[in-house]
């Protein structure tokens, strides 16, 4: 979580060198006195999202979204130029009002916005919003289908493409180690066996 402020925050940079000292340190802080109790209410939350029931919901959902009373929904009309710039705007606002106070005078008003407004054009990008869905596809169900050996799978689907065929062995190396790594929160959250 805190690599991730970083990034969006750009705390890296010349200019935040105190605010770069404070973070380290309260890193420092959190990872001695919070960071189990941090891990152990993000694996709670995720196990809350992936129950059963959970699930159950998100089929109905998606089945009621596509399919209301049995019959293929229709196709829904484009949105004009003025609705899209609208959804922008308030989407926008919606962000810049979401990060609390603190974060703001801790962090940085403009630096806030500038984070913000960094991580909501990123969102923009199509291409990226697929890849991460499909990363995040893979990983859970990696996680949640470990006896099928789905990550040799995913490997010899990605190996047919002709942009994983071209890049050289030690980028190869480097993807392969970033997504171990990545991977980790996806781990933590392996099925428990059930109590009979």
């Amino acid at each position: 979580m805190l690599l991730l402020m970083d990034e969006i925050f750009d705390l890296r940079c010349r200019d935040q060198w105190l605010r770069r000292r404070v973070v380290a340190f309260l890193r420092q802080i959190i990872k001695a006195t919070l960071g189990s109790k941090i891990n152990g209410k993000i694996v709670e939350q995720v196990e809350n999202l992936t129950s059963p029931e959970q699930l159950a919901y998100y089929v109905k959902h998606f089945r009621d979204s596509f399919w209301p009373n049995g019959i293929l929904a229709e196709e829904q009309p484009e949105r004009d130029e003025l609705t899209k710039l609208r959804t922008r705007v308030a989407a926008k606002t919606k962000l810049l009002g979401s990060v609390s106070d603190d974060l703001k005078s801790f962090i940085g008003a403009e630096t806030t916005r500038h984070g913000i407004l960094r991580m909501f054009e990123m969102l923009q990008n199509e291409t990226f919003n697929k890849r991460f869905v499909y990363v995040c596809l893979e990983g859970y169900i990696e996680t949640v289908f470990p006896e099928n050996k789905f990550p040799e799978t995913f490997r010899k689907l990605h190996s047919l493409s002709q942009r994983v065929r071209d890049r050289p062995k030690e980028t190869m190396k480097r993807s392969e180690s970033a997504r171990s790594r990545g991977n980790w929160l996806m781990r933590s959250f392996k099925r428990k066996p059930e109590v009979r």
